[in-house]
């Protein structure tokens, strides 16, 4: 007897584009549901004291270096060979010291008590382009606790500490010490030069100089803190501190040394240069 097979069912070409689409769909909602359940069931443990999974640490660290080679790639290196190592070295002591050590020299404890860990930056200088380390000293690498450096170092003085960093692997700990009585830290140069306004840049600096720690800013995300007043619609204050009338110059001042205007202030001076505290002081003025 003859029995005719079950013709088969061919889908069109696009059907099944929208199955395996539906599919994927389906995969990330339910991935993304998954991760909110631990999220929010306080399963996920925050302690820096409990380490991550090895699969997560690759992954963080292949995508820290996909990352920065794509970013830096339009970066020009300069001749490192005429670079000054000794301010480099300069800079280096003020400012990475105390999370990644130097030869002969152990981290602070902040440096040790972080997780991840800072690198190894000898074994980074080896093998990452001068480029490379130039944009992680500059912009720094979110959610690891490496700041970015280029609102406090001029771009003179991180070249010099990239140059100081190749240089780093080849020394000896007597090597170190000789050359720190070569500069002062304090003559790492901070940044001087104008640069032409943006609110964006303004917000990363407001984001720089922690001002989102303690009060609330138009476009500039942190956490929901009552520490200080509000900044948000800042042009509508009368006043600056219960007394100083709200004028940009008047803004300018106080955020350039808050005590000077008002001593019983509880607003510290953090270091604002001039340059900054005027991009700062537009953006509050403008941002609604």
């Amino acid at each position: 007897m003859n029995v005719n097979p079950v013709p088969h069912i061919k889908l069109p070409h696009r059907h099944k584009l929208w199955f395996l689409a539906l599919g994927s769909v389906c995969l990330l909602v339910l991935g993304i549901t998954a991760g909110f359940v631990v999220l929010l069931s306080g399963g996920y443990s925050t302690a820096a004291t409990k380490q991550h999974f090895a699969i997560t640490y690759r992954i963080l660290e292949l995508g820290l270096r996909y990352s920065v080679g794509a970013y830096a790639e339009e970066i020009e290196t300069p001749d490192l060979s005429r670079a000054d190592v000794e301010l480099g070295q300069a800079c280096y002591r003020r400012y990475c010291a105390q999370c990644h050590g130097a030869p002969g020299i152990a981290r602070d404890a902040i440096g040790q008590g972080q997780l991840p860990a800072p690198s190894s930056l000898v074994q980074s200088a080896r093998e990452w382009p001068a480029a490379h380390l130039f944009y992680v000293v500059q912009k720094g690498v979110r959610m690891s606790g490496m700041p970015a450096w280029e609102f406090r170092i001029s771009e003179h003085g991180l070249w010099s500490t990239v140059a100081f960093l190749k240089q780093m692997p080849l020394m000896t700990p007597a090597d170190y010490g000789h050359m720190s009585g070569a500069r002062q830290e304090s003559d790492c140069p901070p940044p001087t030069h104008s640069v032409p306004y943006s609110a964006e840049r303004a917000r990363t600096l407001l984001q720089q100089y922690s001002c989102r720690d303690c009060h609330r800013i138009a476009g500039v995300v942190g956490p929901r803190t009552h520490v200080g007043p509000t900044l948000v619609d800042w042009r509508s204050r009368k006043f600056i501190a219960g007394t100083l009338p709200n004028t940009p110059e008047h803004l300018v001042r106080w955020i350039l040394d808050p005590r000077a205007l008002s001593p019983q202030t509880l607003m510290p001076n953090v270091q604002v240069s001039e340059v900054h505290a005027r991009t700062m002081a537009r953006y509050l003025f403008e941002a609604r």
